[in-house]
């Protein structure tokens, strides 16, 4: 599998993002996978080396895989993309389903099969929300201790049945996190116990893990294994 380093201009919010193509030549069926915080998963998530176990588990259908990890920028460039009450977050998603999303496939010229959006923490609060704009157009949902609030998940209670399959995982250790940028506890567990069964209320498929962890890198790290197989092996 390839990678490729790339910049993309945003017309909407006039600026470059950074983003990485991770793919195969030679599929012609895609499962597109987007990744929110692209480098970390890359520095810090240890995404190569996950996806170099991926291909020798399932060869031929990971031949089929495409991620494509955008970064938001610095960590306050992150906030304010990722986060509710952050200036670009409703742009954000603006830029995502109508700018960026749009172009990447146009080039890939691949038939796309699976669209995918994974996260962790803020990353997962922006992915459920790009999600949620165009529900149609996706088939996966995954979060890695998704720092969501009560009003990400009353978003879902606005929607009509979900055709998602959903991965959705967090750590027992991470009810006390506090926001670095707000200073604000975002009990993650609770939150995430509360989107679980609101998923299950709009008949979405999900598979949901509390694991004894804490927030953190080396968490999502271990947990990226049964997060792409996951991926590929639900329809």
């Amino acid at each position: 599998m390839k990678k490729f380093e790339k910049v993309f201009y945003s017309e909407f919010l006039n600026k470059n993002f950074d983003y990485y193509l991770l793919t195969s030549d030679d599929t012609v069926n895609a499962y597109v996978l987007y990744m929110q915080d692209g480098k970390d998963y890359l520095e810090l998530g240890g995404l190569e080396n996950t996806v170099e176990n991926i291909i020798e588990s399932y060869p031929e259908l990971a031949k089929k895989l495409v991620f494509v990890l955008i970064h938001p920028g610095d960590s306050l460039e992150r906030w304010h993309s990722y986060h509710h009450s952050g200036n670009n977050f409703c742009m954000y998603i603006q830029f995502m389903n109508d700018e960026f999303i749009p172009e990447i496939e146009a080039s890939l010229k691949r038939n796309v099969v699976k669209r995918g959006i994974l996260g962790s923490s803020l990353g997962g609060n922006v992915s459920l929300n790009i999600a949620i704009k165009e529900p149609s157009n996706w088939t996966h949902l995954l979060l890695q201790s998704a720092a969501i609030s009560k009003k990400d998940i009353a978003v879902i209670n606005n929607v009509a049945t979900l055709n998602w399959n959903i991965y959705q995982t967090v750590g027992i250790d991470e009810e006390q996190f506090v926001s670095p940028i707000t200073k604000e506890n975002l009990y993650i567990l609770t939150r995430n116990r509360e989107l679980y069964h609101t998923f299950l209320k709009q008949e979405a498929t999900v598979q949901y893990k509390e694991q004894k962890e804490r927030h953190e890198w080396a968490f999502w790290e271990k947990d990226l294994t049964s997060v792409l197989d996951f991926f590929i092996n639900t329809p």
